[in-house]
């Protein structure tokens, strides 16, 4: 296998985290409650409103993103980036449709109100998809600054994720707060300094 099929391969797993992470963290703790007929209420808001699952996917792809766009040789990149674009939009709606269809099923399919409750009260379940979309609209987007580069609009991304998690994961745990906001801070700064490749031209309109 090539190396670019490798990271394709990487970057597609990457993806996929936001599906998985999630499905499989709410079977372990359904199967920690006991298996019942109906997913349990409880089961769905704590993935839904787990900060550590939301900042992991939306890392997840953010990574994936960075791989297939260094990857990508640059006179390819605007049509990686309109392909890239759809992909987001992808999984935003996969995203969306998973947690929609199990707030029905945690509510036995006829709790409507219940239902739509939950979906609310799981906050993630919207602000991901939306998280998505927005950043499927900046990649595709005809920027109007010279020299915004693709690796600066997701160095802004994750550093905006910084409050979010000092909040979100503060909440549970302070030290778990302050060291995962830490940990994207870096990373966010280690996108902007970071030189960028010769070859990276910058995302102009």
């Amino acid at each position: 296998m090539s190396t670019k099929g490798r990271y394709e391969d990487v970057s597609t797993l990457l993806y996929l985290v936001p599906i998985i992470a999630p499905v499989i963290y709410a079977l372990v703790l359904w199967a920690q409650s006991g298996i019942s007929l109906v997913l349990p209420s409880s089961v769905y808001l704590t993935v839904t409103r787990d900060p550590y699952l939301f900042i992991g996917a939306s890392l997840a792809v953010m990574l994936g993103l960075i791989i297939e766009v260094n990857e990508t040789e640059p006179t390819a990149r605007a049509a990686k980036l309109a392909s890239l674009g759809g992909t987001l939009q992808s999984i935003a709606v996969a995203s969306l449709v998973i947690v929609l269809v199990s707030a029905l099923y945690a509510n036995g399919f006829t709790d409507i109100g219940g239902a739509a409750t939950d979906f609310i009260i799981g906050r993630y379940g919207i602000v991901f998809p939306a998280v998505l979309v927005l950043l499927s609209y900046l990649i595709t987007v005809q920027f109007k600054l010279p020299g915004v580069t693709m690796k600066q609009l997701l160095a802004a991304i994750v550093l905006f994720l910084v409050p979010a998690s000092l909040y979100e994961v503060g909440k549970r745990s302070t030290p778990a707060g302050v060291g995962v906001a830490f940990v994207l801070l870096v990373l966010g700064l280690a996108l902007y300094l970071l030189p960028e490749k010769k070859s990276s031209p910058p995302i102009k309109g």
